[in-house]
């Protein structure tokens, strides 16, 4: 077994944070900062996604009575036509 082989498994079976970094606090407060972006985005991601479909569906239903009112203006303006 090498050097470097025996120092490998030595680090891997006492590896613990502050042996493997000197800036063991920045390296965390990096971690940190990064994990609270990620969950920022996430939010942000899923408000906007249940914005988009509150949207469209208002969209639909609009556009729906819209055609719904015009079905039916035609419907009474043929009524009235045939009556006549």
């Amino acid at each position: 077994m090498g050097k470097h082989e025996i120092r490998l498994r030595r680090q891997r079976m006492a590896a613990r944070g502050s042996d493997r970094f000197r800036n063991y606090s920045a390296v965390m407060k990096q971690h940190g900062e990064g994990k609270r972006i990620k969950l920022i985005t996430r939010i942000f991601t899923f408000i906007f996604l249940i914005i988009a479909l509150i949207l469209v569906f208002v969209v639909v239903s609009r556009w729906e009575k819209k055609q719904t009112g015009s079905e039916q203006k035609t419907s009474q303006i043929e009524i009235v036509q045939t009556a006549s």
